[in-house]
């Protein structure tokens, strides 16, 4: 038996969200979900889950219909969503989060030695290397990930399991034991739903996919008959992708350096020394953990350093506060936009404007015309959507958050050296493509762009050089042809 669902449909108001929507997905199978940021998929899953419902369509589950109307009746039903920001808390043990809200009581108290034991059989069938006492903030993300699965499956009878971007922050070997767990979680007869933006994780676990666009199916089928570039051109909405970036790194780097760091430690890293060239993109690769954020945090500001000099431009940075490194042309984009880079209740011409507000005004006075001008030009350029100034950051599709965060530097004409920290991650492959070319043409202009990714595949098609990092040390260094995702795979893990 499966789940089905036929002719769905959804709008708010007058917008459409989804549309004829047909989609199954069978015991011991995987469905990979795909599509662009703002496709619809966001809105699938919270229909399936039970957080909204659809206008239209119907859903079946073995068989009978499916009609849950909050997350609890679709939890009891057996539909169990694990989203990217997990709902652990911290602070709890591993045993207190799997009863949270189900504790087993010992009259007055609750009967914690034989919740720790319950735990302990949990965790060591689904083969989570962890003490039932082990507070969960301390443990690392994928860790945290399988304890989630393992505590919605220890709460219901999992008919349907989402797993809506579950290796967006994972490193490779938590990735590969999340796939095992998938594994034996299809053998077991779940029927799983799996979201990524990662084309390469479809091909190693999912049986089935389907990309969404537009609110509507654009490809469906069984993997094994689907090649990467239907898939890329679904998403994309085109029938190729491919894009010319820009110009050659030997026409775009200039002499002079525009970034140069001299044996600067911070947390998790160091001694580091690097140099940027103007019109050059620099990428650093490693495995989570591996040092490389914190570098890029600690050059932008956020943390102080160590030791070492920061240089922009030939000049010195004395003042290491991130509002002197905006002066001094400085820009920086965090992997964490969400929390690190958006306000989620500001509109996203505030968002977007809010360091070119002065620059845009005249005297003391803002000119709402000129900021009107400058957004919509941005918002073209990296073709926002919806290119709504009024609409909340917090409300846009992680693709086009991204290129809001972006777009706040594009306004900077003294605009020396841009920083990312893992730009397309939980990107589609059309916004990828966007942020990729604007990359290259800000190089053309003369910026020097420093990125980390623990992508390989990103850093091989965006980078002129590439640094991999371990332990907080530079321990390779990459350029032009040498720059291949095995030469970047045997590095970081140490293969060379």
């Amino acid at each position: 038996m499966t789940l089905a669902i036929s002719a769905a449909s959804k709008s708010y108001g007058s917008f459409r969200v989804l549309h004829d929507i047909d989609f199954e997905v069978g015991p011991g199978e995987v469905h990979a979900l795909l599509g662009p940021n703002g496709a619809g998929k966001s809105t699938l899953i919270k229909c399936l889950g039970g957080v909204q419902g659809f206008d239209g369509g119907t859903i079946d589950l073995d068989g009978e219909p499916l009609n849950a109307t909050t997350p609890a009746a679709a939890f009891e039903a057996g539909v169990a969503t694990i989203h990217q920001h997990l709902s652990l808390i911290d602070s709890l043990s591993v045993s207190d989060n799997i009863f949270l809200g189900r504790e087993i009581p010992a009259g007055p108290l609750v009967a914690k030695a034989r919740q720790r034991r319950e735990t302990q059989q949990l965790l060591d069938q689904f083969g989570i290397p962890v003490s039932p006492t082990a507070v969960v903030g301390q443990l690392p993300v994928g860790i945290k990930q399988l304890i989630e699965i393992a505590k919605a499956w220890h709460r219901t009878d999992i008919r349907v399991l989402i797993l809506d971007e579950p290796t967006s922050a994972l490193a490779e070997d938590e990735t590969l034991r999340l796939f095992s767990e998938i594994e034996r979680l299809k053998a077991a007869g779940a029927r799983i739903i799996y979201t990524t933006h990662r084309l390469g994780e479809i091909y190693r676990i999912a049986d089935r996919v389907t990309v969404i666009r537009d609110g509507g199916v654009a490809l469906t089928g069984p993997t094994s008959e689907i090649r990467p570039q239907q898939i890329v051109a679904a998403i994309a909405g085109t029938t190729t992708v491919d894009a010319a970036y820009g110009a050659d790194v030997g026409t775009r780097r200039r002499d002079e350096s525009a970034l140069t760091v001299t044996g600067l430690s911070g947390p998790r890293f160091g001694p580091i020394d690097l140099d940027v060239r103007a019109g050059e993109i620099v990428g650093l690769y490693g495995v989570l953990g591996s040092g490389r954020s914190s570098l890029l945090e600690t050059i932008a500001g956020r943390y102080s350093a160590d030791a070492g000099d920061v240089t922009i431009g030939g000049r010195l940075r004395r003042n290491r506060r991130p509002s002197a490194a905006i002066r001094d042309g400085l820009a920086f984009v965090p992997s964490d936009r969400a929390t690190q880079a958006l306000w989620a209740t500001r509109d996203a011409s505030e968002n977007m404007l809010m360091p070119s507000f002065g620059a845009l005004a005249s005297g003391t006075l803002r000119v709402a015309r000129r900021e009107r001008a400058a957004f919509a030009a941005t918002a073209e350029r990296l073709e926002l959507q919806p290119p709504d100034p009024r609409r909340n950051g917090g409300d846009f599709s992680g693709g086009n958050q991204q290129k809001i965060v972006l777009g706040r530097w594009l306004q900077n004409d003294d605009l020396r050296v841009l920083v990312l920290d893992e730009p397309t991650q939980g990107v589609d492959v059309g916004a990828r493509q966007k942020i990729y070319e604007t990359c290259y043409q800000l190089a053309e202009r003369g910026v020097a762009v420093l990125f980390a990714s623990s992508d390989a595949d990103e850093i091989v098609k965006l980078a002129d050089r590439v640094v991999v990092v371990d332990q907080g040390r530079a321990i390779v260094e990459l350029s032009g042809a040498d720059i291949t995702e095995r030469a970047l795979l045997s590095a970081a893990h140490e293969l060379v």
